[in-house]
This record gives structure tokens, sequence and C-alpha cells, in this order.
């Protein structure tokens, strides 16, 4: 079967209807922290962009991708995720933010994970990472450091195309 068709949709294991659609990849749309501030607080102490945070002039927060290979086929699964790096390492990054061939110049860099991943236990916030940085208009890779963590185990071995869609579930489900 081509891979095409594989992901075409998926039946859910939480409903058991069938979603069509894509769904290799989900994001988180922000940092927790970010998401866990009032909207006053937001507007009185936080600068967020696309690809960038800042809350309170003291917490700097980068956009990446985890990158998990599906176990069996030519794909990725792609999880857009936040953060939490040093300032020193953060305006090192802005300062280069468009600039050619800023992969070869900055970087990696220590970070710790400022979402929760859906589907892995224990919980992923705060799970140390290393933020490889790639050529300008592509989001930071985000390699993880706990070995022990599913999520950096299935980062090395790859995951099923079952447990892919048990995510895709989960996401599917979340505010449900």
């Amino acid at each position: 079967m081509p891979s095409e068709a594989i992901f075409d949709g998926f039946r859910c294991e939480i409903c058991e209807q069938f979603h069509a659609g894509q769904y290799l990849s989900f994001a988180s749309d922000c940092p927790g922290p970010y998401a866990a501030l009032s909207n006053d607080d937001k507007k009185a102490s936080a600068q967020f962009g696309s690809d960038q945070c800042v809350i309170d002039d003291n917490q700097y927060y980068i956009r990446g991708l985890i990158e998990l290979p599906i176990i069996g086929l030519d794909e990725v699964f792609l999880w857009g995720a936040w953060a939490r790096i040093w300032q020193k390492d953060y305006e090192e990054l802005s300062l280069c933010w468009d600039t050619p061939g800023r992969e070869k110049r900055i970087g990696p860099f220590k970070a710790r994970l400022a979402n929760n991943v859906l589907g892995y236990s224990p919980d992923t916030l705060n799970l140390k990472c290393t933020v490889h940085i790639q050529a300008v208009d592509v989001r930071p890779h985000f390699v993880m450091d706990e070995p022990d963590h599913p999520l950096a185990i299935d980062q090395r071995r790859g995951i099923s195309l079952l447990h892919v869609r048990r995510i895709a579930s989960l996401v599917r489900h979340k505010s449900q």
C-alpha cells in the first residue's frame, strides 16, 4: 500500500469513528508557562511571536520540532514544541535569526521542553533536551537528553504507526 493511503485518516481509539485527514504532525501553540498566564499577564509581561517567546524578561523560549521516525516507513512524526533556553543562547539565536548558514555558526544549545507531549508518561514538561539549529526558515530540532524517558527512547528507536494513531486520537479529543 502506498504510504499516502496509510495517512488518509485513522480509526480513533477514543470515539471509534474514522477521522479523515493527515495526522503526521501536531504542535503546541505556545510554551506551557505562557498558556498558564492570564490574558492581562500575557499583555503586561510577555512577548509572544510565532517562534519565540519571552516572559518577565527572564524566561526565554523557542519553537522547534521533535522528530520521531515511524518504524517500517520512510516517514517521520513531528511534534511541534517549545523549549526554554538560556538568555545568552536566546540572544545569540536572535542575532542570527535570518543569517544564512546559522546552523553552522551557533548551537547546539541545552534546553528544557516547555510543553507536555500527549501520549507520554512521565510528563515531558522540563525534560532536558538539546536544541540543534537548522537553516533559516527551518525550525530547530529538539533531541531528548534523558535517555530513559519514553520520548527519548521513541526518538532513538522510532514509533509504530499504531502509536502515531494513538497520539492522533488523544490530540483530537484533548479539548472535548
